[in-house]
């Protein structure tokens, strides 16, 4: 493909036109995903640019073909990807935008994340430790997240205001990198200029937590483990004493303490559950899930109680998200 960018060009890991290649080196970078050609006579001509800072990586990725990528779940990472050239089509769990040049996007790491990349797209991607992210966070908020995650809008506008301003710091970071002396090779400094490149972040693109988030008090740690616990976990047989235990606390203070921050342990349990049944309809291949499998799977007994609650969380039936 040609090649209009500069960026990052003394970070060049690899060009190829191999797919299992180019698969196996993004996934060094990021994580293992399925990677896969679509339209008649696609081909690549991928190339790759990568520096690893210390919370951060600052990444040029291109391939030169249209392809589908589906990393799943990201888990442990954000990525903010803002497009050069070129379009995504983002799909993170339920939601979707098409992202462009003025539309970055910022999917969820706890929920599968599903993308169709044009073959003219060169996407500039920050990856940021979500541990480094949300412990940032939570010294800003001076308190543990009340949900114990992290949860930015999904598409972020980067014409104007505080976000066009944070692309800009990115792009400045990637062509600073260009140099052979900057101080992004300093370990003593390249904690502080990360930390405002994420504090920037939170103050720029909304999220679940902005303004300060005194909308709900803070949650105790052992709400946010239950919490984490129930999301990552929703299939198993969970009462509020077998939570309680595994935890180590009295059920009666776990209860109180879901209480405080305005939820119970019914809601996050039905929600978590329904969150994977619809990530599990959406992702499957035709004609290999049902939806009563999809409920069975996911801990759900009563399956109409469930298609109901399934309609009013997600506006739409169970079957319509099988068959979309």
């Amino acid at each position: 493909m040609t090649e209009p960018l500069t960026l990052l060009r003394r970070h060049e890991l690899f060009r190829s036109d191999d797919l299992g290649q180019v698969r196996e080196e993004v996934a060094r970078i990021f994580c293992p995903h399925e990677l896969a050609l679509y339209g008649r006579g696609a081909r690549l001509d991928a190339f790759v640019r990568s520096k690893r800072l210390k919370n951060m990586a600052v990444n040029l990725i291109a391939y030169g073909g249209d392809v589908l990528i589906e990393p799943g779940r990201l888990d442990d990472f954000f990525v903010v990807m803002m497009p050069l050239t070129g379009s995504a089509h983002i799909r993170s769990g339920s939601e979707e935008i098409e992202s462009y040049r003025g539309l970055a996007s910022i999917p969820h790491p706890d929920r599968p994340l599903r993308m169709r990349w044009t073959a003219d797209c060169v996407q500039l991607i920050i990856r940021i430790d979500r541990a480094a992210l949300e412990a940032h966070l939570r010294d800003e908020l001076g308190h543990p997240l009340n949900d114990g995650s992290l949860t930015f809008r999904l598409g972020m506008d980067v014409t104007s205001g505080l976000t066009a301003s944070w692309r800009r710091v990115s792009l400045m970071f990637a062509r600073e990198l260009d140099h052979d002396e900057n101080i992004l090779d300093r370990p003593e400094l390249v904690g502080d200029w990360e930390a405002q490149l994420m504090a920037g972040l939170l103050n720029a693109q909304p999220h679940n937590y902005s303004g300060g988030t005194g909308a709900s008090p803070a949650a105790k740690p052992e709400v946010n483990s239950a919490i984490r616990l129930i999301k990552d976990r929703p299939a198993e047989d969970w009462t509020v004493t077998r939570l309680a235990r595994v935890l180590g606390v009295g059920p009666r203070k776990l209860q109180q303490g879901l209480q405080e921050i305005g939820t119970t342990f019914t809601h996050e349990l039905r929600t978590a559950r329904l969150q994977r049944v619809h990530d599990a309809l959406h992702a499957a291949v035709p004609g290999t899930i049902s939806v009563s499998k999809a409920f069975a799977q996911n801990g759900i007994k009563h399956h109409g109680h469930g298609a109901r609650q399934y309609r009013e969380l997600f506006g739409e039936r169970p079957s319509d998200t099988l068959h979309r």
